[in-house]
C-alpha cells in the first residue's frame, strides 16, 4: 500500500486499520487518480482523542497566544500560494472543473481564508460592564473545542479553509473530514500544516465515506462542534443526530436561489450574470442562481438572447484553456441531472436548450451533461421547487413587483438570490422582503470575506463570515467581580437566632 493516500492524525500519516481504499475518479475521463485509504469508526475515535489532547489547558497549541496563531495562518497561505498551480491541477483533476476555476477561484479562495482569519486572529475580545460600584462584570471569549468539520465536494479546498480558519484562529483543534469522492486537495492542505508547524493534534484528517466514518464524528461526547456543508436533507439527519449531546452546529445547506430580473434592465448584461451564476462550476454551486424570474415586458426578448448564447457555450475538458463549462462530479449524480431533466420534461416545462448526455469524442467517458433551461415553468413543478444541483435553469415570468417577491420566497431554501434592475429603491425594496442571506443586485456571485452571512429557512444554521463567523467559533463566558467584598447575610448564624428569639 506504497502509493495510498493516508489520513493525518496526531501528525502522523496513518492508513486505516481497516486496510480499506477507494479509487479516487477523474470526472472528465473516468480514470483512476488516486487510492485513498477508508477511514472506520476506530479511525475518528482516534483523531478525537488526538484532538482531546491537544485541546487541553497546558497543551502546545492552547499555550500560543491569538498573534502567535494569527501568525501561522499566514504562513499556511503563503505555503498554499507557493504551491498554487499543483494544487489548482489536483483540484481540477479531482472535481473536473475548469483549471482557470480553480486556480482562480478554489485555490485563491482558501488563501483569502487563512489570511482573513491570520489577521483578526487576535480580534476577538469581550465587554465590560460597571453598572454597580461594587461589581465589574465582563466576558471573555474561549475556544469552544473539539470542531468536526465534514467538507462537500464540489468546493473541497475552498469550503474547507472556510471552516478551518476561523476555527483554528480561535484556537478550537479540528478533525476534518473531506468528500470521498474529492479528498486530494485537503490531503494536500494537512501537508501543508505539517510544513508550516502547526501543533500535533491540533489538526487531524480522516478520510472515508459518510456511511462509514459519518455517524461516529456526530455522535461522539467529546466534539463540540459540527460544520457541515451540504444536502437540507443529511442536515436534518445532522440535527437528529447531534442531539443527544447538544453540539453547536453550522450548517450551510441546500437553495433554490430566484433571480429577478425588471424589465428596465439591459438584456445582454443580465444574461451574462445570469449564466455565470447557474453554470458556473456546471451549476455545482450552493448558491447557483437556478430559478430565474423575468418581467413579462422583456420575457420573450430576454429568453430569445439567453437561450442563444446557452447553445453557444463552449464545453471542453478541464485543462481546455477556451473550455467554459466541464463535466458533473460523477456517474451517480450525473443520473440524478438527467433524471430531473426528464422529470421536467414530463411536468410540462419547455426545454429550451440543452438537455442531453454528451458523449461524443473526448467526451465518451466522462459525466458531461449540456447546459440546459427550461422555460415557460410553474412554481409547483419539481424542477423549480428542488434542489438540482446541476446546470438546469427554469424561467418563470412575473407582472408586478410584489408578484415576483411572492414567487421568489414560495420555496423551503433562502440561501441567496438577485436582483436586476436601474431603480435602486426598488432593488432595495426587493431585498428586503426576499427570505435568503445572501443577496446580488446588478450582478452574481460577487462577495468577499468580511461581512457574514445567515441563511433563512431550511438553507441551514449558524452564521458564516466575517469576525462573526469566527466568534461563532468561540463560548462567551461571564464573569462577575466584587470590588468590596462582604458578607451577604441572607442565612443567620445561631447567634443571630437567638437575639431574634428564634
Amino acid at each position: 500500500m506504497k502509493n495510498v493516500k493516508r489520513m493525518f492524525i496526531n501528525g502522523q500519516w496513518l492508513l486505516s486499520s481497516s486496510e480499506k481504499t477507494k479509487d479516487i475518479i477523474n470526472p472528465a475521463t473516468g480514470e483512476i487518480v488516486a487510492v485513498v485509504t477508508e477511514g472506520q469508526d476506530n479511525d475518528v475515535i482516534l483523531a478525537v482523542e488526538s484532538a482531546k489532547i491537544a485541546f487541553k489547558d497546558d497543551s502546545v497549541w492552547r499555550s500560543m497566544s491569538a498573534e502567535e496563531r494569527g501568525a501561522l495562518l499566514y504562513k499556511i497561505a503563503d505555503l498554499i500560494e507557493k504551491r498554487i498551480d499543483e494544487i489548482a491541477r489536483t483540484e481540477c483533476i479531482n472535481t473536473g472543473k475548469l483549471f482557470r476555476e480553480t486556480r482562480y477561484d478554489d485555490v485563491y479562495a482558501a488563501i483569502g481564508a487563512f489570511r482573513f482569519y491570520g489577521g483578526i486572529a487576535a480580534s476577538l475580545q469581550g465587554h465590560t460592564s460597571n453598572n454597580s460600584n461594587n461589581l465589574l462584570s465582563m466576558t471573555i471569549r474561549e475556544p469552544i473545542g473539539i470542531c468536526s468539520i465534514i467538507v462537500p465536494w464540489n468546493y473541497p479546498l475552498g469550503t474547507a479553509s472556510a471552516s478551518i480558519a476561523p476555527a483554528l484562529a480561535a484556537g478550537n483543534t479540528i478533525i476534518v473530514k473531506p468528500s470521498s469522492l474529492t479528498p486530494l486537495t485537503t490531503i494536500m492542505l494537512f501537508e501543508i500544516f505539517e510544513e508550516a508547524g502547526l501543533p500535533a493534534g491540533a489538526a487531524n484528517l480522516v478520510l472515508g465515506s459518510g456511511s462509514n466514518i459519518g455517524k461516529e464524528l456526530i455522535t461522539n461526547k467529546n466534539v463540540n462542534k459540527i460544520v457541515f456543508t451540504g444536502s437540507t436533507k443529511t442536515g436534518m439527519d445532522i440535527i437528529q443526530d447531534s442531539s443527544s449531546s447538544l453540539k453547536k452546529l453550522a450548517l450551510e445547506l441546500g437553495g433554490k436561489s430566484p433571480v429577478i430580473v425588471f424589465d428596465d434592465v439591459d438584456i445582454d448584461l443580465v444574461v451574462d450574470n445570469v449564466m455565470f451564476g447557474i453554470f458556473l462550476s456546471q451549476g455545482q454551486v450552493c448558491v447557483a442562481g437556478s430559478r430565474l424570474l423575468v418581467q413579462e415586458g422583456i420575457y420573450d426578448k430576454l429568453v430569445e438572447t439567453l437561450v442563444k448564447r446557452v447553445g453557444s457555450i463552449k464545453i471542453g475538458m478541464p485543462f481546455d484553456e477556451n473550455a467554459e463549462f466541464g463535466p458533473l462530479i460523477s456517474k451517480e449524480h450525473m443520473a440524478c441531472v438527467l433524471n430531473y431533466i426528464v422529470v421536467g420534461i414530463r411536468e410540462g416545462a419547455k426545454l429550451a436548450v440543452g438537455g442531453k448526455r454528451i458523449v461524443d469524442g473526448d467526451f465518451e467517458k466522462g459525466c458531461f451533461v449540456e447546459p440546459t433551461v427550461f422555460i415557460d415553468c410553474k412554481s409547483n413543478m419539481r424542477i423549480v421547487k428542488e434542489e438540482i444541483f446541476g446546470p438546469v435553469l427554469t424561467v418563470q415570468s412575473f407582472s408586478t413587483e410584489q408578484e415576483a417577491i411572492d414567487i421568489a420566497n414560495d420555496t423551503i431554501y433562502g440561501l441567496a438570490g438577485a436582483v436586476f434592475t436601474k431603480d435602486i429603491g426598488k432593488a432595495l425594496r426587493v431585498c428586503k422582503f426576499v427570505k435568503s442571506g445572501l443577496l446580488w443586485v446588478n450582478t452574481y456571485l460577487e462577495a468577499g470575506s468580511s461581512l457574514p452571512v445567515s441563511p433563512y429557512k431550511q438553507s441551514g444554521i449558524g452564521v458564516m463570515g466575517g469576525i462573526q463567523g469566527l466568534e461563532e467559533f468561540t463560548i462567551l463566558k461571564q464573569i462577575n467581580m466584587s470590588l468590596n467584598p462582604k458578607k451577604t447575610n441572607w442565612f443567620q448564624n445561631d447567634d443571630k437566632r437567638k437575639e431574634g428569639g428564634l
